[in-house]
């Protein structure tokens, strides 16, 4: 008698996940109905941060804070914050488990809402600007291979993109709102394009995602991850796939994030340049040992 095939039902598993978020949503309205609004908000950002320090590899930090750069910039407040977690701790952390992260340390940042609204849009957009353009951090060459602490410049690409080190930002809600329809008016196909999120994901309806219009007229859906980085606007359009299956929705993000952090590579952050902002000096804060 041959073996029976055992097979896992992968899909049920991602929904169990999508469930307990879900659950976590009902507790967060409850909360907001109460008015504790710090508490209800809290609610949802816990529980996809636990979920995530559950699926990846203990070599990510988890966590939510702030991000700071070789100037002393800071970033806005982030409801997620992927970072580097084997050679570097954050710079802070504080008792409500917010902490202050380098900015070469980071992989990815995410916005996550119980309701994905057209304002939580619009605050997304406007902290990913701020990020990209007051923050700075040194972009590693798609030819740079990095071992242990040595560059190696090969003579190939390694990357489709012109940096390994790309920031990803996505957007997480649970479900949208009634003015759902007039998203529309906010992907657009412009300058704005490296300010959206390379993905947005509506657990119990859909998911937002450029995508290349030559490859979909042939029935093949290729999406374009990083928007920031296309450079023809002719070929590419966003899309909703329209989906109610919450198990799918979350699959796909998280299958989103593994392909970003096995992709990219992260330099160690230059702490004398940090700690010389940091210590501002001048000439004339210099003195003679003589003078002591």
């Amino acid at each position: 008698m041959a073996d029976k095939k055992i097979t896992l039902e992968l899909m049920k598993l991602y929904q169990t996940y999508a469930d307990r978020l879900t659950i976590s949503a009902n507790l967060s309205s409850i909360l907001h109905r109460a008015r504790d609004i710090k508490a209800s908000g809290n609610e949802i950002e816990i529980a996809v941060r636990s979920m995530l320090s559950e699926l990846l590899p203990l070599k990510y930090k988890i966590s939510n804070g702030h991000i700071i750069d070789q100037d002393l910039n800071v970033s806005k407040q982030y409801d997620l914050i992927i970072s580097e977690h084997i050679d570097h701790n954050p710079i802070a952390h504080f008792n409500d488990t917010t902490e202050l992260f380098f900015y070469e340390s980071i992989y990815l940042t995410g916005e996550i809402k119980a309701t994905w609204n057209l304002k939580n849009l619009e605050d997304s957009m406007a902290s990913i600007a701020d990020l990209k353009n007051r923050l700075v951090r040194k972009g590693i060459d798609s030819k740079t291979l990095i071992s242990g602490n040595q560059e190696v410049q090969l003579d190939v690409e390694l990357t489709k993109n012109p940096i390994r080190n790309p920031l990803f930002n996505f957007a997480f809600a649970i479900k949208e709102d009634s003015d759902f329809h007039k998203f529309k008016n906010l992907y657009k196909l412009d300058h704005t394009l490296k300010f959206q999120p390379n993905i947005t994901v509506i657990l119990n309806r859909g998911i937002f995602v450029l995508v290349n219009k030559e490859d979909l007229q042939h029935n093949k859906l290729t999406v374009q991850l990083y928007p920031e980085y296309v450079t023809d606007l002719s070929s590419v359009e966003w899309k909703f796939i329209d989906c109610s299956q919450g198990g799918r929705n979350l699959a796909y993000l998280l299958f989103c994030i593994s392909q970003h952090l096995n992709n990219v590579i992260l330099e160690k952050p230059p702490y004398l340049k940090y700690s010389a902002s940091l210590l501002d000096l001048d000439t004339e804060s210099l003195l003679d040992l003589n003078e002591l």
